[in-house]
């Protein structure tokens, strides 16, 4: 849907001029989104092909949003710059690559089947050259249900447009092969595809979830452009004729405006200089020349000298005011606009947004749609409003009403950040726990003559082999401590592993049983049962301009859940910056107000109070709530001011440091404190939060990760929301590593300036840091540079962050100080100097500084060039080199970070505890404990062993790979009902093919100690003549002896020796597995 508009007494002139033969046309005056209006007007009355030239990346983006409101996102596209140059060695993001050939392949069939397309592109992407369409289609395949082609060629096809093979396809670009399956990413898809062979003719295609590997949808064909289009610049540098203008792929007749032509010539002028010579590039001149043939419009704001050959048309426009902070400024406004007869589009973002704008109009006595006055609502994004008086007319936002600042957002799929405790990270030397013979060294995988399957190999102290057969991989974790630590390896058949287990069971159960008894003394007191939803809380929840994380959602059901019950919340979030947990925050602030509650947010720290300060009064700006600030910004008399507001109840939410737990600060009738990054304040602080905790709501935000495991085993003893989904529209972090290099760093700081962002440097020596602040200087000379580290006075150190925050600053030269707490969009780029210094989870959260906007980030990584880093700090960075996306690298990086995480939970002994034991035992004695001091029993379902000698295991003709092999063994371990081992089945046969035999009867042994599970089953036994299935229980054999013998006659017998049980006589072609299983489905069945 698009968002309809008048037709503009300015552009009903230019297209009569160019219906005269006008060529090249000026408009001045047009404001703000008006430019957009104008062109698009102009182009669809004669049915004509846009292409709007802008100045910049923000610029452009603005344009783009206009044209989907007011085209509809079908018939627009944008055409972003790289951000890297074709001269660099890093490849361009991925995205922008693939949005780029999405581009250039839609206009190439729109001008091919004659339909209109409008697209906006900054000055940059203009100026680089892009492969002609033959270069860029030609080569492209498209693959459909039905066809005949051959597997193995289609392959070869593949990698030589660039595509790579893997063992699994998760990211763009990747193809597997595995049977008669063929996985592959298009560079330009969404998803990723699955084309299933029968023979050489393909029988299926079907999209699938990276993150599950699971088919989602089938569809009847598949484009695949080449990979990259960088690599065909280079590959077609030399070839006449191979690299073309974007503009060749426009019809003839398209219309091509000039977004500011001053501006235009500008920028031109400075990135002709920046790239030099590049024959990768135009200069403006040789860009101008072929656009020649196109009619041309150019849009500015305000008048400029006159192009000789042009004729030029007046549009007198004006921006709209900001009525921030004073509604009643834009009352009078509006009233002014009906009394002189405008046409007034307020444009709104979400549909909760619309609906409280029409609310307040309505209050105002305006009814939309249904009087005199023609005032329309409408849902969608504006660059920025403007009125015109001569058309009567009036377009705005409600961003321009309220004074709200949105950033564009590209909608991508939900990416899951999983804990790190996925098994399929297991490689040969990694240590593991086995549940009885406790930490050892995994080998590989093994497979004996005579013996049926595989066999994990674990080797202990002395040299000693344990062989774990695949089937009962569920007694092996992986082994999950201190990264910094190695573990001590037990002596197979020692005492050792059961002592340690013994010492840290008692110390788990003594921590338990505090928490327990604190929670227990909670739960009792009597609190507020805040009310439910209202009304106006949907409404502001509808609002949020973004798409909840599935983890956010469950975080603020769960807040809500706890605020409207009568015990006193006392709840912790976890969740890494930017993963959405100020949101979750300001929902339950906002509910508190609603039932008239105050609210305080307490803060560690100056820079965080003013960002939170600044988050929450936009969010909540179209409602009757008063927020203010208590933080040493304030002067001593602003600061006396809001405590006496405080104490009248004038004033909703308060934001402030530990100001707020001072003595003169007195609530009305507070409801819900909220602090965030409990762990920064000191002791003295947090004896005063104390104080203010009693009998009021508490909700505590954390950026340390913890593990889902270990939220699990504390439900019940402490109230926990985990949010460990990163956002939608979250980009991995471009790593490199690279020796410490003048010209790289200069390179890498302009090209972040070139793009108006900023930059973090990383230099961890206080004696040293003034002199490299100094030399980044001289390397850049138009950064504006300024010094951050932890010996600084806390008011110097407060006023740099908010002057980076502000963006007075281009790069920040700091120590670690920058590793916590402050969420910087605007940040892409960080820079660590001598990084084989830091441990694998610092380097994380330091890279993870940046990448929280839109944009690619990118990390650097220096190390001397004049020696070699430890083999450690080697494994380190490569490990976050090659793990820059949000999936496997990022479970990889957490886990140290993760088990700190425990310790800031549970208290810092406990660190020490999971080292000794890895995290998985652990999290299992926690469980235990808990269970135990609540006194509830701890379910657990004891699936029976069954031996029977079969030929069950996963052969490596069906899934080649080691590490995928440990994983299905692992996953297949896991069954325990029946309809686990019919999903199994159906992943497998989705991922792989159809199982053969030995994997079949891989799943049906699990199948079948199911079954014995529900029985309550001791043990299956399986020999060539017989089945044996003993019980704990004689009382089964008992229920089901006429039973068993009435169907089964005289080839049931029932031993009297030994414990309860059944014994089935096999026919010589018996298949064991298949009457164990019809045994035990009767047994369940009685």
């Amino acid at each position: 849907m698009s968002v309809s508009l008048p037709k503009l007494a300015v552009a009903e002139a230019v297209c009569s001029a160019i219906a005269e033969g006008a060529r090249t046309i000026e408009v001045v005056g047009p404001w703000g989104s008006a430019k957009t209006i104008v062109a698009l007007q102009t182009a669809r009355a004669l049915e004509r092909s846009l292409l709007i030239v802008s100045r910049g990346r923000m610029e452009a983006e603005g344009v783009f949003e206009d044209l989907c409101t007011f085209a509809g996102e079908s018939s627009s596209a944008l055409f972003p710059a790289w951000e890297v140059l074709p001269s660099d060695v890093m490849p361009p993001a991925d995205d922008i690559m693939a949005e780029r050939m999405n581009t250039l392949e839609r206009m190439a069939a729109a001008s091919k089947a004659g339909n209109p397309l409008h697209v906006v592109l900054p000055l940059d992407a203009l100026l680089q050259y892009v492969p002609s369409a033959d270069r860029l289609l030609g080569p492209s395949l498209c693959l459909r249900v039905g066809e005949d082609r051959d597997l193995d060629g289609l392959a070869g096809e593949l990698v030589r447009i660039g595509y790579r093979r893997e063992l699994m396809v998760e990211q763009r670009g990747e193809i597997s092969v595995r049977g008669g399956i063929l996985d592959l990413f298009p560079i330009s898809s969404e998803l990723p595809y699955r084309v299933e062979f029968f023979g050489d003719t393909i029988e299926s295609i079907r999209r699938f979830e990276p993150e599950t590997q699971r088919s989602v949808e089938s569809v009847q064909e598949a484009h695949i452009l080449p990979r990259s289009e960088k690599d065909l610049i280079e590959a077609h540098a030399d070839t006449p004729g191979a690299l073309t203008p974007v503009t060749a792929y426009l019809p003839d007749n398209a219309l091509i405006v000039f977004d500011e032509p001053l501006a235009l010539a500008e920028e031109a002028d400075a990135l002709g200089r920046q790239f030099g010579g590049s024959r990768f590039f135009m200069r403006w001149d040789e860009a101008v020349k072929p656009m020649e043939r196109f009619t041309r419009l150019s849009l500015a704001q305000l008048a400029h000298d006159r192009a000789s050959s042009s004729l030029r048309f007046p549009a007198a426009m004006h921006a709209v005011s900001g009525w921030t902070g004073n509604m009643s400024g834009f009352w009078r406004q509006l009233t002014e606009w009906d009394q002189a007869g405008y046409r007034v589009v307020v444009v709104c973002h979400t549909p909760g947004e619309r609906k409280r704008l029409l609310e307040l109009l309505e209050e105002q006595g305006y009814r939309p749609g249904r009087d005199r006055f023609d005032l329309r609502v409408e849902l969608g994004r504006l660059h920025a409003g403007f009125a015109s008086p001569g058309d009567r007319i009036a377009v705005l936002s409600e961003r321009e009403i309220f004074g709200r600042h949105y950033v564009r957002r590209v909608r991508r799929r939900f990416e899951a950040g999983e804990s790190i405790t996925a098994f399929s990270d297991l490689r040969a030397g990694d240590y593991v726990v086995h549940e009885i013979h406790g930490i050892g060294r995994y080998e590989g995988l093994r497979r004996f003559e005579g013996k049926a399957g595989d066999f994990l190999a674990v080797r202990y102290t002395g040299g000693d082999m344990l062989y774990v057969p695949a089937t009962r991989v569920d007694l092996v974790q992986k082994y999950i401590g201190d990264e910094n630590i190695a573990p001590k390896l037990d002596r197979l058949g020692g005492a050792t592993w059961a002592r340690t287990k013994k010492r840290i069971r008692k110390a788990v159960h003594d921590m338990t049983a505090e928490l327990v008894k604190l929670y227990a003394a909670r739960a009792s007191e009597e609190g507020f049962a805040f009310s439910p939803d209202t009304p106006w809380q949907r409404e502001f929840e509808d609002s949020f301009e973004y798409d909840e994380t599935p983890d956010q959602a469950r975080a603020i059901a769960e807040v809500k859940a706890d605020m409207q019950s009568p015990k006193i919340m006392d709840r912790l979030v976890c969740g890494d910056v930017g993963f959405g947990k100020t949101e979750v925050a300001i929902r339950a602030a906002f509910k508190a107000v609603m039932d008239s509650r105050q609210v305080a947010v307490l803060v560690p720290t100056t820079v965080l109070a003013q960002q939170h300060f600044t988050t929450f009064t936009e969010r909540m700006a179209d409602y009757p709530i008063r927020i203010e600030m208590l933080s040493r910004f304030q002067t001593a008399k602003q600061q006396k001011a809001t405590i006496e507001r405080l104490k009248s109840g004038e004033v909703d939410i308060v934001i402030g440091t530990h100001r707020l737990a001072s003595k003169d600060v007195a609530f009305n009738n507070l409801g819900l404190l909220i602090i965030d990054e409990e762990q920064r304040f000191g002791v003295a602080q947090k004896e005063k939060l104390k104080q203010l905790r009693t009998r009021v709501d508490v909700l505590t935000l954390t950026a340390t990760p913890i593990p889902r495991t270990l939220h699990l085993s504390l439900s019940g003893i402490r109230d926990m929301s985990l949010i460990n989904t990163a956002p939608n529209d979250r980009l991995p972090i471009h790593t490199c590593i690279e020796t410490y290099d003048e010209a790289m760093i200069q390179e890498a700081i302009l090209r972040e300036m070139r793009r108006e962002g900023q930059v973090f440097f990383l230099h961890n020596r206080v004696q040293t840091i003034l002199s490299m602040a100094e030399r980044i200087r001289k390397l850049v000379p138009a950064a504006r540079v300024a010094v951050a580290h932890g010996q600084m006075r806390e008011h110097h150190l407060e006023d740099i962050m908010s002057a980076f925050i502000r963006r007075e600053i281009d790069v920040l030269v700091c120590t670690t100080i920058i590793g916590s707490g402050l969420d910087i969009p605007n940040a892409n780029t960080i820079i660590v100097d001598r990084a084989d210094r830091f441990g694998l989870a610092e380097l994380y959260q330091l890279r993870g500084r940046v990448g929280r906007y839109k944009h690619r980030a990118f990390a650097y990584l220096l190390i001397p060039g004049d020696r070699v880093p430890t083999e450690d700090a080697q494994k380190r960075l490569k490990a976050l080199e090659e793990f820059s996306t949000l999936g496997s690298g990022f479970r990889i990086a957490m886990r140290d970070l993760e088990i700190r995480g425990c310790g800031n939970i549970l208290g810092g002994q406990q660190h020490g505890h999971i080292v000794s034991v890895g995290y998985e035992t652990y999290a299992q004695l926690l469980r235990e404990a808990v269970a135990e001091i609540k006194g509830e029993p701890l379910v657990q379902r004891i699936m029976p062993p069954f031996d029977v000698a079969v030929e069950a295991h996963i052969p490596e003709a069906y899934v080649p790979s080691e590490a995928q092999k440990i994983t299905l063994y692992k996953r297949i371990a896991g069954i325990s009902t029946v309809e686990d081992a019919r999903e199994m089945h159906n992943e497998l046969t989705d991922r792989f093919g159809r199982p053969p035999a030995p994997v079949r009867r891989l799943i049906d042994i699990m199948r079948v100690r199911a079954l014995g599970a529900d029985a309550a089953v001791k043990t299956i036994t399986a020999t060539r003549d017989s089945i044996k299935i003993e019980f704990e229980s004689p009382r089964i054999v008992h229920k089901a002896k006429a039973l068993l013998a009435e169907q089964f006659g005289r080839r049931v017998t029932f031993p009297r020796a030994g414990n309860p049980a059944i014994l089935f006589e096999l026919a010589p072609h018996d298949d064991p597995i298949r009457c164990a299983e019809q045994l035990l489905t009767f047994l369940a069945e009685l």
